[in-house]
């Protein structure tokens, strides 16, 4: 009693009594169980498309498919079209650029794999899960969790590391299967989207079972999806009745996000960002939705919030953290050019710290292999894996955060340019072009930087290495 008493003060003297009433109050909607009657589990039938969406928008399959190709907002490209149509757009189509500097093939290889039963984890290795994956099922362990409870009644501690259970859910391989598409055209590697998505649905009913336990997951899986939705949206697989579901499923992500999002808040950390960035993403993207607004501008001013907490003003990350300073980048990067192409950009205050981010990481990289020094927490995380780079290789971020926020670029041609290609390619520039690079790529580090005091972060040069 003594020691929990002495810990209680401890958080109150570190935290403040706010973060503090918080939490016990938290504590005691779990152990209670007021919680499942805040945000109970129910069927996806429950509530069709038509509770969701603002009145005068048709909910119908046929009407509502046809309403949102017509009025759909602004992506970083357009969907994908059958080879044999002859519509021409003035927005980026996606077809890889004469020459690009990356293997298209590296993807498609990768696509082979996930239609397999092969999943890559934590952007390292493939692991054996099936097609579709056992989303309750950590594959490595073999240990499945409880899939028909209430996710606040499944505890995170135990025999199963939840991380394993997650990482399919994060659906990271739509990212390949997209890139695999653009190769090759193949209408395979849309049906499996749909698939897997479809499949995910059938097993994890809203708020119920270990995939719907964190918010930050939640988002993340939303950031994939609305990208292979936007890659597909034109193609044969992409029926009335999958689009009419997905906007069902993107309402009740946004809607779990929101109505615990103040846990988030009290982490002050990535899961902040990215629970922020989930919200955001549904708002911008799926204004029909009768909360589009409200999602929209409380992520906003989330995102710009903690834009100002986190990221210190020399570009350093309060969270001490290399990986997670390349995971909350990628999310303001995407972010960032996604608001630009709606017309809805972030503050400069914001872009000014995300883009110190951008010069802080880009004094500690090895520009020969990409590689950043080991230091801080590395769960394994990688966002948004656009790349043949290894998750080693910080020279994808980068390329991508010089280009987006100062449109220069620190590195010569190389795989590490595709996360440009797929986010920035609406940009008027011949970007192939060697001859045509900044000349800034001959040296990274034009000026030299040794001392970040916010972050704690101070540099030793030699001639031929840094510490």
């Amino acid at each position: 009693m003594l020691n929990n008493f002495r810990n209680l003060n401890s958080l109150y003297r570190s935290l403040g009594a706010h973060w503090l009433i918080f939490r016990l109050a938290y504590a005691l909607r779990m152990r209670t169980g007021f919680i499942r009657k805040q945000i109970p589990s129910y069927n996806w039938q429950d509530r069709p498309l038509e509770t969701w969406l603002k009145k005068g928008i048709p909910s119908q399959p046929e009407a509502y498919a046809q309403w949102r190709r017509q009025h759909s907002p602004g992506f970083f490209f357009e969907p994908f079209r059958p080879e044999r149509s002859d519509e021409r757009s003035s927005r980026h189509v996606v077809e890889g650029p004469d020459g690009s500097p990356w293997d298209p093939q590296f993807a498609v290889a990768e696509a082979e794999r996930v239609l397999n039963g092969e999943l890559k984890y934590f952007a390292h290795k493939f692991v054996k899960t099936g097609f579709p994956p056992d989303w309750h099922r950590d594959p490595v362990s073999g240990i499945k969790l409880d899939a028909r409870k209430h996710w606040s009644e499944i505890s995170n501690e135990g025999e199963v590391d939840i991380k394993f259970i997650w990482e399919a859910s994060r659906f990271s391989m739509v990212y390949t299967l997209v890139r695999a598409y653009a190769s090759t055209r193949e209408e395979r590697f849309a049906e499996a989207f749909w698939e897997l998505v479809q499949a995910w649905a059938e097993a994890n009913p809203p708020n119920t079972g270990p995939n719907w336990m964190d918010g930050q997951e939640a988002a993340l899986r939303l950031m994939a999806w609305t990208f292979g939705f936007y890659a597909f949206m034109d193609l044969p697989s992409t029926t009335p009745e999958r689009i009419a579901q997905f906007t069902v499923m993107v309402a009740v992500h946004a809607e779990r996000i929101y109505k615990n999002i103040g846990y988030a808040i009290s982490t002050r950390s990535n899961h902040t960002i990215s629970e922020a960035f989930g919200l955001w993403l549904a708002g911008i993207l799926f204004p029909e939705l009768k909360d589009a607004e409200k999602y929209f501008g409380f992520g906003c001013k989330l995102l710009e919030q903690e834009a100002a907490a986190q990221i210190f003003p020399d570009g350093t990350y309060s969270m001490y953290a290399l990986n997670y300073h390349r995971f909350i980048l990628h999310l303001y990067f995407y972010a960032i050019r996604l608001g630009e192409l709606n017309g809805s950009p972030f503050s400069e205050a914001l872009k000014g710290r995300v883009a110190r981010s951008v010069d802080y990481l880009s004094q500690l990289i090895d520009p020969e292999t990409g590689h950043v020094p080991v230091y801080g927490s590395n769960d394994g995380a990688l966002v948004l894996p656009l790349n043949n780079c290894d998750f080693t290789d910080y020279r994808p971020l980068l390329q991508l955060g010089s280009y987006l926020m100062k449109k220069e670029l620190l590195f010569s041609p190389g795989p590490w340019d595709e996360d440009i290609f797929w986010l920035c390619s609406a940009y008027p520039l011949s970007r192939w072009e060697t001859a045509k690079r900044s000349a800034r790529r001959a040296g990274v580090r034009e000026n030299i930087q040794t001392s970040f005091y916010h972050g704690g972060t101070q540099l030793l040069r030699g001639a031929n290495n840094t510490a």
